[in-house]
């Protein structure tokens, strides 16, 4: 598998540092003529599982989501699910990604159970490893 780095500079994604104002972690930004940005909040340390999970996800809006996916007001339901569609599918990119099947069923056949386990195992967030177990079971 590769680094998430070599995946974004291999398909032209700029990943960049900026002072973003928590909740917001980070954007993915596709504008005509410029090549996509994914902005990491620099309050986020680079060497966390936060971080790996964050970058995996804003990845995951570059490979499954076609549009406009900045956070924005919803006018209508359907606005609403539309922007749970292109988190879903940037959920499920980065689940697969960093927890890939074969090692999730070799790390489930060695013991590593328990939601922590495998975050740990992973370098994942739990929220993370238990959106790619509940997935796995078609219960996310």
């Amino acid at each position: 598998m590769k680094d998430l780095y070599t995946v974004a500079r291999d398909h032209g994604v700029v990943i960049e540092r900026w002072p973003l104002t928590p909740p917001l972690e980070a954007v993915y930004i596709k504008e005509p003529c410029l090549p996509p940005i994914i902005a990491m909040s620099s309050h986020i340390a680079e060497d966390s599982p936060k971080y790996r999970t964050v970058l995996a996800h804003e990845l995951g809006h570059h490979f499954t989501t076609a549009g406009d996916v900045l956070p924005c007001k919803m006018y209508s339901y359907a606005d609403h699910l539309d922007q749970s569609r292109a988190e879903h599918r940037a959920n499920k990119w980065a689940a697969d990604y960093l927890i890939p099947w074969d090692k999730l069923a070799a790390a489930l056949r060695a013991g590593i159970v328990e939601r922590w386990e495998i975050a740990e195992h992973f370098g994942v967030t739990e929220e993370m490893a238990d959106y790619r177990v509940r997935n796995l079971f078609g219960l996310a």
